[in-house]
């Protein structure tokens, strides 16, 4: 497990930031999701809101290891996680709740991650280095 760096903290909150989330099933096939609310729970931790992702919360429930990569113009980075547990109350789940409520979304749980890598994916003379 890692703490995530300032600036990479930064990108996963800011609303403007683009964000996937790759996981992958238990016949080994990709699957990839815009994934727009993620909030930092810890220096090492990220929540995912579960809403509109059926495949995506049955691969994680079979293999808990998935890719946060999130980008907003030349900086981007790839974040290796893994998914600890899914949660359906509690402090964490009421915050994304009312987030999701003013878009006129339904959460059905939220995901949360234990960041185990953090890779550099923009463009510059660190893309493909490892950052923590």
């Amino acid at each position: 497990m890692v703490d995530m760096p300032e600036p990479v903290m930064r990108m996963v909150v800011h609303p403007d930031t683009n964000k996937a989330l790759s996981t992958v099933s238990l016949k080994g096939e990709p699957h990839v999701i815009v994934c727009g609310s993620l909030m930092v729970t810890a220096p090492n931790m990220i929540a995912v809101a579960e809403a509109f992702m059926y495949r995506t919360a049955e691969n994680l429930c079979n293999n808990h290891m998935a890719e946060i990569l999130i980008w907003k113009g030349r900086e981007a980075y790839s974040l290796k996680v893994k998914a600890c547990e899914r949660v359906e109350s509690g402090p964490v789940f009421d915050k994304m709740s009312r987030s999701l409520e003013k878009m006129h979304m339904t959460l059905d749980g939220v995901w949360i991650f234990e960041v185990l890598e953090i890779w550099d994916e923009g463009i510059g003379n660190m893309t493909g280095s490892r950052i923590v």
